[in-house]
């Protein structure tokens, strides 16, 4: 019988995950530290904001082309985005990506069914595209490799590029004993060649804010938990 809990890795793969729709689904049992190894990359704040803003700039946007009814410039379009936003960063990223595309084909692509987040923010050309990306694991390690519950385990590992990489995300799962789905997303914003590491912490301990009268709540039973990063 299991005394303590026990994360182990299951499988372990690398990619830019881009094309899923699960971009910013959190669990408050993960949490991410960035330990970059090196510090030059080439994030791209805007396309951080793009992803993080998507839900409402579609909205607003799908949302203007009812109201202001024919479009000709993405004036027309951004203006109104900005008028019931009052955002000034959900007007730069409309402005930069319709001025990129042309308004025809902005909202060609934003009116697209099941668009996905960073697809979109790609094809306004605000998060860049590497199709050779070639990053791949040299290290990993979970310390404790066991606990009891209550207990936080640091998930390190680092990675190495040698082309650098597109924009994608980190997915981090845990397989529970009582089959509660326990996954956290990062966005990985474009890097340039080099060796980077990652910090994820997991704090097995049961969430107080839980309501099991509404939702599954994990107890951290004892037990083997697979990690599974992709």
């Amino acid at each position: 019988m299991y005394k303590v809990i026990t994360l182990t890795i299951l499988v372990v793969f690398w990619g830019t995950v881009a094309h899923t729709r699960k971009v910013n689904i959190q669990s408050s049992h993960i949490r991410r530290f960035s330990l970059p190894l090196k510090q030059d990359n080439n994030a791209n704040d805007l396309c951080r904001d793009c992803v993080d803003t998507f839900d409402t700039l579609i909205y607003l946007i799908l949302d203007g082309i009812i109201e202001v009814g024919i479009i000709n410039t993405c004036d027309d379009i951004c203006d109104y985005v900005t008028a019931k936003s009052g955002s000034p960063v959900l007007y730069a990223i409309c402005a930069v990506g319709c001025d990129a595309l042309g308004v025809n084909e902005f909202i060609k692509i934003a009116k697209e069914v099941d668009l996905d987040p960073i697809y979109f923010c790609e094809s306004l050309k605000i998060c860049p595209i590497n199709d050779n990306g070639d990053a791949k694991f040299k290290s990993f390690s979970i310390l404790p490799s066991h606990a009891p519950v209550y207990s936080t385990f640091v998930i390190d590992f680092a990675y190495e590029s040698v082309n650098g990489t597109g924009t994608g995300q980190l997915v981090i799962n845990i397989q529970t004993l009582d089959f509660i789905e326990i996954t956290t997303t990062f966005l990985i914003e474009s890097l340039k060649p080099g060796r980077y590491a990652e910090r994820i912490t997991v704090d097995a301990s049961p969430d107080p804010t839980c309501d099991p009268g509404t939702e599954e709540c994990e107890q951290w039973y004892p037990g083997v938990y697979n990690v599974t990063v992709m």
